[in-house]
């Protein structure tokens, strides 16, 4: 389908996910000024007779609707269009750039409790408005939430209400029935199992989200050993000592609240969005003299300017400047106050254009800390890009594990692919992000390589580099 125009406006330019309900694209709007992108959605009834097209349409357009009314709120994507095609359903909805919660919740990698408090709050407070509708969403899980990179906020993504249309079945009696399993293992509760999914199934799978967060466990035992439960009463075991260790360091307060959460018996669970909004209130501290909440109050508007002040003088904001590359017109900026570029010598048989290190870093006593630049003059799609750049990771080093970040991202505003993974040079543990993209007949790709103890320290920068890099139009 790629190239292909759907709905005489929107070209498919890439597969982003294949699952039981469908297929999921990435494309851009020809009918509106600029050509944005968003996200397409095929939806495919699993008969094609008469009947039950004309079932799986009304239910279609039911669903749509839905849609239409969750995509007021400002965290959820809009609803751009529906339509019917050659027998199948098609969603359009908004894009939305930034990535989702599987890049912060890494295994291994037990995130603070203030974190984790603020991420509950930030997640329920969008789930409230789903719940106010009367609808759940059914398949909450990191990679359905996404960080906005234009603000940082959470916002919610695929919906699982519509996917009802791809999984409906007929029976002789014209009644409608669906599958018993709409949602993901390890985020969905015992009777979101067996088809019965309440509200509290949506508490259920963010409480898991949290415990995730606290643990550095990933909760899917298809990844891994999953979340253990207790045989007898069927709750989950994290926040005690378990094999002669101690999960997670979590007060008793939170981890009360995120227990209420993830209940086995859905009774016995929060039964809205807002119910576990009013508990997570009562951890913050109530100061009843206003004396002392004058005394809080200022101290918490002067210490973090003092903070800032100190900030700027121990640590100034790196001097940005601009690397230009006129055999391929790349341009990109870099902080020449601590780093530099090493550009190739001339005869370099390399795809490699140019890399950016730190400035005084002994590169042969320590571990990489690098970016690169390289261009591959291939005719390749991006998909086939993609493939490729896992099977070079998988050359390099056979124990890599790879993990494709979906959505993908943006490379000098152009659709690209987004790959991390891991990977032992000597005596260091070296974690690695690439991203690439397609343009006239090349492909380009950055790569963010550090010790994996020092990635999220430099991530940002890294991240500012990669959003500032541009391939200049050819000019016929």
């Amino acid at each position: 389908m790629i190239g292909q125009i759907l709905g005489g406006r929107y070209q498919i330019l890439e597969q982003l996910g294949k699952g039981g309900f469908g297929i999921t694209f990435t494309a851009i709007d020809t009918g509106r000024p600029g050509n944005p992108p968003c996200v397409v959605k095929l939806f495919k009834p699993m008969s094609t007779d008469p009947y039950n097209l004309e079932v799986g349409k009304r239910l279609f357009v039911r669903e749509a609707e839905k849609l239409e009314k969750l995509g007021k709120h400002d965290q959820i994507p809009r609803l751009l269009a529906y339509f019917e095609e050659n027998q199948e359903f098609y969603l359009v909805q908004e894009y939305i750039e930034g990535h989702d919660l599987s890049r912060e919740l890494v295994s291994g990698v037990q995130l603070s409790e203030a974190y984790v408090i603020k991420l509950l709050q930030d997640i329920l407070e969008v789930l409230d408005f789903v719940h106010q509708q009367n609808l759940i969403h059914r398949d909450l899980k990191t990679s359905n939430i996404r960080r906005r990179q234009s603000d940082d906020k959470i916002v919610l993504i695929d919906f699982g209400a519509v996917k009802e249309v791809s999984t409906q079945v007929v029976n002789p009696q014209g009644q409608v029935s669906f599958p018993t399993c709409i949602g993901s293992p390890g985020y969905m509760p015992s009777e979101q199992k067996k088809g019965d999914p309440k509200l509290s199934s949506d508490i259920y799978a963010v409480g898991i989200v949290a415990i995730q967060a606290l643990t550095g466990i990933n909760p899917d035992p298809r990844l891994g050993a999953g979340l253990p439960t207790n045989p007898q009463t069927g709750e989950i075991v994290w926040r005690d000592a378990y094999g002669g260790k101690v999960r997670t360091q979590v007060s008793d307060k939170l981890a009360n609240i995120i227990d209420k959460m993830v209940r086995y018996d859905y009774r016995q669970r929060y039964q809205s969005a807002n119910e576990v909004l009013q508990a997570l209130k009562t951890l913050s501290p109530k100061v009843r003299s206003g004396k002392l909440w004058l005394g809080i109050g200022l101290a918490a508007v002067i210490t973090p300017l003092i903070f800032w002040i100190l900030s700027k003088i121990i640590h100034p904001q790196p001097t940005l400047e601009t690397y230009n590359e006129p055999k391929f017109g790349i341009t990109i900026k870099y902080p020449s106050n601590d780093w530099e570029f090493i550009e190739p010598p001339s005869g370099n048989f390399d795809n490699e254009v140019v890399q950016f290190k730190r400035k005084n870093k002994n590169q042969v006593d320590s571990c990489p800390l690098v970016i690169t630049i390289d261009v591959n003059p291939k005719l390749l799609s991006l998909e086939e890009s993609k493939k490729e750049a896992v099977q070079n990771i998988k050359n390099i080093n056979l124990n890599s594990e790879v993990k494709d970040d979906y959505p993908s991202t943006t490379l000098s505003k152009l659709n690209a692919y987004k790959l991390t993974y891991t990977r032992q040079e000597g005596q260091c543990k070296l974690k690695a992000m690439e991203i690439g993209t397609v343009r006239d007949g090349k492909i380009y790709f950055i790569t963010y390589t550090a010790e994996e103890k020092e990635y999220n320290k430099y991530l940002e920068l890294a991240e500012k580099m990669i959003n500032s890099f541009e391939i200049k139009v050819e000019e016929n």
